[in-house]
């Protein structure tokens, strides 16, 4: 296991979300460009709190440690512990920037236990935003399905599943070495689609990958796109993080995050754990 590529994807995800919540929902032109953490004024919060896309993903990562494995319906109690008591939030009892997919799915998993939940239509990015986790357990147990087992919980798309698969073939390429020979449709920063749709956040943080050189410009070039600018950021920080590897994060960038020494023992264990 390359610990510095597997603890670059689980960083770059948490890093790209709270670097780029203070411009979510904005136009692409239409904030202050940011290069550096900033405080959030979309949630009144200071810099470095992580939004849905990192408390998620730490949702994953907990269950994992806890379990001593995977566990499906224990990563949903989780989820849903986090949806109503603020779990492993940035703000603690407090879940927020939750998406519509992912709230109903959760509601539907605490009345029913159903596993499966959403809709062909539920195309939204709120499952490769937290991709990374299941991920590397699906590689470390060589069993992909653990990925669409993970997803399906919010967002049971034949489309996600796919976006899912594209994500992982980036990432497995990435932990082979080699730079990922996918390409956005995107060709400059007006064609990109800031959206919250699981394909064109793919394809707009694969766009500032395929267009920089280092983890730090790729990922300033990413939430400034504005729009979905903490899912861009954090699947960006998954996919670059896989390729730069941890010690290409800026330092500064990971001691701004809130309490990062107590998630750095998080993921440190869970990655101990995998191996």
């Amino acid at each position: 296991m390359d610990k510095n590529k597997v603890k670059g994807m689980l960083w770059g995800l948490i890093v790209g979300d709270a670097f780029g919540s203070p411009i979510q929902f904005s136009t692409k032109d239409g904030h202050k460009w940011l290069s550096e953490m900033e405080d959030c004024p979309v949630f009144n919060l200071p810099k470095g709190y992580w939004t849905d896309d990192g408390s998620m993903a730490l949702c994953i990562i907990d269950s994992y440690i806890r379990q001593r494995d995977y566990d499906l319906k224990d990563i949903a109690r989780t989820f849903a512990k986090w949806y109503f008591d603020g779990y492993l939030s940035s703000v603690p009892g407090r879940s927020f920037d939750v998406g519509g997919a992912t709230q109903k799915s959760i509601i539907a998993f605490h009345h029913s236990g159903n596993l499966v939940n959403g809709s062909e239509e539920s195309q939204g990015n709120g499952s490769i935003m937290r991709l990374a986790p299941s991920y590397l357990i699906a590689r470390y147990k060589n069993n992909p399905a653990i990925m669409h087992e993970v997803s399906d919980l919010t967002h049971a798309s034949a489309r996600v599943r796919q976006v899912v698969d594209r994500f992982a073939k980036i990432l497995d390429e990435h932990f082979s070495g080699s730079k990922t020979s996918e390409v956005s449709p995107y060709k400059t920063r007006n064609d990109v689609n800031n959206s919250g749709w699981a394909v064109s956040t793919l394809d707009a943080a694969l766009w500032a990958f395929n267009t920089t050189d280092t983890f730090e410009k790729g990922l300033i070039d990413a939430v400034n796109l504005g729009g979905d600018s903490d899912t861009i950021g954090a699947v960006y920080g998954q996919l670059a993080g896989a390729y730069y590897g941890f010690d290409a994060i800026p330092s500064r960038w990971i001691r701004e995050v809130k309490t990062y020494g107590e998630i750095n023992n998080m993921i440190d264990n869970f990655i101990a754990m995998l191996e």
